[in-house]
């Protein structure tokens, strides 16, 4: 009897035993899974975002940069978080702000963009410790020592300033650039008021304004906090800023389109207007100073002279590393010198414009405004991996004259970047006929035309290649208002040549801006449900599995 009574203590023993062990292994357990939840949260702030094209994330190209950038980065945005978002009420909000300057209405459509600005802005500094994101009173005595520092741009409530300081060839150096509110958003008149405001002086009594695009009844369509605060990032880390020259005597400022040069600013590139004479701003110790040459719509023909200091200038002693950028315009093909010059770098051009025969591969009722397709070069993938329209209008008969060239001076490659898209139903109309009135003739010939080429030229200097290349697009309307919305991927494609011409393949950019939908399940998800939700996984659901881990081990002891 006693050893029957032993051997059931002994049994009781081992399962309280085990019951011990298992329940504190089950504590610990969860108070490590609770501990590790709160650090992770903190580093990874807890995001719900289901919407479609998620619309509070950030996309996954910007990602990549974001958490790859080495330096210290220091982002200020000139007011509180609650008065960028909005939230107060008061003057000091940036809706408030941005009303009174005539930037854009103060409704919710508007402010829904702010808000969203805010979330993707505490992203930045969650994906990566180096970069630190502060929203500041700028009214505050201590934060002056900030703001003074950036004294040397114009910059205004609700801007972002930008700073990093790191060590360039043995010195330590700083930049510092200014993203303006104002260029963080694009606009639209949706509801046709203020294009009404526009056209009725009576209005102006009131103090309405819709001055260059902007005032009452325009509504933001795109948030492009992403593409400006990247770029501006990139601007602050980059060693350098590529600069790029527009000779007026040939290329007038107006013809270099407003969208292309902002697209190469947010970029990390400087656009120079000079009317001096190419033989002065070229010359070979100038040629360190230009990374490259911009023609658009040319009204006038390069001279015998200009054509041999612009080879000179792209050559650079044998070192190579320069570009020429053009843009044709429909008088091209009379620009004898210019052709000769693009003609070497197997750039060809003849008298005529793209008609599309196909109605499925034009704009309706306007066959010379074409849909294109990207050629799928490596140099273009950034661009085509956003699964964009390419288009262009009154494009010029181009033609890549080889793929390869070898002379006693020169080893020369082109590459075609961008064709019509047709299935080669593409043809030629006289650049003096009437588009409205011309027909296409029964033995028209009919193609698939080449609308941008790349030709480059390459040396071998100590080992390494350097590279010098043109770039030519059929037509200066390709960058102009009409293809820069957010469905066309134009820009984003003449960026990557841009990129690939000063060796700066590694461009984080082409981001496509945020949009924000109709009504979405995000919109109800707030910040203090946001909150609510990770306190209940992270506090109340630990302590829940503890007691009952508790009550169990209680039941068991007593049973």
């Amino acid at each position: 009897m006693k050893k029957t009574n032993s051997f059931k203590n002994t049994i009781a023993l081992k399962r309280g035993l085990y019951s011990v062990v298992l329940s504190v292994i089950f504590i610990v357990v969860i108070v490590a899974l609770t501990v590790l939840s709160t650090v992770f949260a903190e580093k990874y702030p807890l995001d719900i975002d289901l919407t479609t094209n998620k619309q509070h994330s950030i996309s996954d190209q910007n990602f990549d940069y974001i958490k790859n950038v080495g330096q210290k980065i220091d982002v200020y945005v000139t007011l509180k978080e609650t008065e960028y978002s909005s939230a107060t009420g008061t003057t000091a909000d940036l809706g408030y702000i941005a009303a009174s300057q005539h930037f854009v209405d103060y409704n919710s459509a508007n402010l829904q963009y702010y808000t969203q600005s805010v979330e993707l802005l505490k992203k930045y500094q969650s994906y990566n410790s180096n970069i630190s994101v502060s929203f500041i009173d700028t009214y505050d005595s201590k934060t002056r020592e900030i703001t003074d520092k950036f004294t040397d741009f114009s910059w205004t409530i609700g801007d972002i300033l930008v700073a990093s300081t790191f060590t360039l060839d043995g010195k330590e150096v700083t930049r510092r650039t200014v993203v303006p509110f104002k260029e963080t958003y694009t606009l639209e008149d949706l509801s046709g008021m203020a294009e009404q405001i526009a056209g009725n002086p009576m209005y102006q009594l009131y103090g309405y304004t819709a001055t260059s695009g902007q005032g009452y009844g325009y509504f933001i369509t795109e948030n492009k906090i992403e593409d400006v605060l990247s770029s501006a990032i990139y601007k602050v880390t980059s060693p350098d800023t590529p600069l790029f020259l527009v000779p007026t005597a040939i290329s007038s400022e107006g013809d270099v389109s407003e969208v292309l040069q902002n697209m190469l600013e947010v970029n990390n590139f400087a656009v120079e207007y000079n009317s001096d004479m190419l033989s002065i701003l070229l010359a070979p110790e100038n040629h360190k100073k230009y990374a490259g040459i911009i023609l658009a719509n040319c009204k006038a023909d390069i001279t015998a002279d200009e054509r041999a200091i612009i080879e000179d200038f792209l050559d650079n002693d044998g070192n190579k590393e320069k570009s020429l950028f053009y843009f044709a315009g429909v008088n091209t093909v009379k620009l004898t010198n210019l052709c000769g010059l693009l003609g070497d770098w197997g750039i060809g051009f003849e008298s005529g414009i793209l008609y599309e025969t196909d109605d499925g591969f034009h704009a309706s009722g306007e066959p010379t405004m074409i849909v294109l397709e990207s050629a799928e070069s490596d140099i273009t993938k950034s661009a085509d991996s956003l699964g964009k329209f390419y288009a262009g209008s009154n494009m010029v008969y181009m033609k890549q004259l080889w793929q390869d060239s070898t002379t006693a001076t020169y080893i020369r490659e082109t590459e075609a970047l961008m064709n019509t898209g047709s299935f080669g139903m593409t043809t030629v109309m006289p650049p003096d006929a009437d588009v409205k009135e011309w027909s296409v003739p029964s033995d028209a010939q009919k193609d698939k035309f080449v609308v941008a080429l790349l030709s480059q030229d390459t040396k071998t200097v100590e080992n390494k290649f350097k590279t010098s290349y043109i770039v030519a697009f059929a037509s200066s309307e390709m960058i102009s208002e009409d293809f820069s919305n957010n469905n066309f991927g134009n820009l984003n494609l003449v960026l990557d040549t841009f990129n690939e011409a000063t060796g700066n393949t590694e461009s984080p950019f082409n981001f496509v801006p945020k949009k924000i939908e109709t009504q979405s399940y995000r919109a109800s998800v707030t910040a203090a449900k946001t909150t609510a939700i990770k306190w209940i996984f992270m506090g109340a659901v630990p302590v829940i599995l503890v007691g009952v881990g508790i009550f169990i081990w209680i039941w068991r002891r007593r049973k």
